[in-house]
């Protein structure tokens, strides 16, 4: 008889005596998903996103779920197979490290589980700050202008659209030193998709409101030609014009060109001002999926007219 509480049964039903309710009987073996799985599944759903997650997570589920044996008579686990995951084969077992003077003693889980903590600490960083340094300065300096251009949408296509600054850099130079932190727009737009983060910690990460627009005429049939930005003490004093806007709703904003934008990156506006207008048109569902801001340098890549 074994008479221990965290037990090497094997994979097969043992005769034990229960230390929970004394009872002799054979144990009943069952399967359960562990701390390892749920941070292996998170992990997975980070790295992946969550359409292709629907198909990994009940793989990972699977594959990491460790045996267990439970008393027959009073349902409690008792002992396992010694395995950090049953399918897999990993066995668990103690690890030594000395540091120093200092010696410490752990078993395989726990070090396979402050890896995979670590990582998934890692990647989740990594997903919230992926916009890249370069235009993180960029997104982050706020100059204040007093140019406000003559220039509408369609002048500003004519010169600066993403075509002609992706074949001719030259076009890009004087895109950028004509228009960038140097000018304000006051054109018309309508809405695709509001993002209003003023409740949540994301505002110190990004911006307080984030609103990608369609504009007329539009550049891409498939894409948001631009996106505007508020920063806390603008969206709060916006907040009005900003609640009534949905789906489709026309309006009419001024804002500091930040970026000319190409076929990787959306075009980049501070919002200084915006006023909802009577027009509506209808955007079709697509052009604001996946389109949260953080993710949409992917939403955007490889986009073309």
């Amino acid at each position: 008889m074994i008479l221990s509480n965290d037990l090497v049964l094997g994979n097969q039903p043992k005769q034990i005596k229960c230390p929970f309710c004394s009872n002799s009987t054979v144990s009943a073996i069952t399967y359960k998903n562990g701390y390892l799985s749920y941070i292996a599944c998170f992990l997975i759903l980070l790295i992946f996103g969550f359409m292709a997650s629907i198909l990994l997570i009940p793989i990972i589920m699977l594959i990491t779920r460790t045996l267990i044996h439970k008393c027959s008579a009073c349902h409690q686990v008792i002992g396992g197979d010694g395995k950090v995951f049953h399918v897999l084969g990993v066995k668990d077992s103690m690890m030594s490290f000395k540091i120093g003077e200092l010696g410490i003693i752990l078993t395989k889980r726990i070090v396979i589980g402050i890896s995979l903590l670590i990582l998934t600490l890692g990647v989740l960083w990594y997903r919230i700050m992926e916009i890249p340094t370069s235009q993180w300065m960029d997104y982050h300096q706020h100059y204040s202008p007093n140019i406000t251009i003559a220039d509408t949408w369609t002048d500003y296509l004519e010169k600066c659209s993403k075509q002609k600054v992706f074949q001719n850099v030259q076009f890009q130079q004087y895109c950028e030193q004509k228009y960038v932190d140097r000018t304000i727009v006051d054109w018309k737009g309508f809405a695709i998709r509001v993002e209003d983060n003023q409740q949540s910690l994301l505002k110190f990460l990004h911006h307080s409101v984030n609103i990608l627009v369609k504009m007329d005429p539009a550049e891409s049939e498939f894409h948001p030609d631009l996106l505007l930005t508020a920063d806390s003490e603008v969206a709060t004093e916006l907040s009005l014009e900003i609640e009534k806007l949905e789906r489709g709703s026309e309006f009419r904003f001024a804002a500091i060109i930040k970026s000319i934008g190409d076929f990787q990156n959306i075009r980049h506006f501070h919002l200084l001002n915006i006023t909802k207008l009577d027009g509506y048109i209808e955007i079709p569902p697509h052009l604001h999926q996946q389109s949260r801001y953080g993710n949409s340098q992917q939403f955007l890549a490889s986009s073309t007219n």
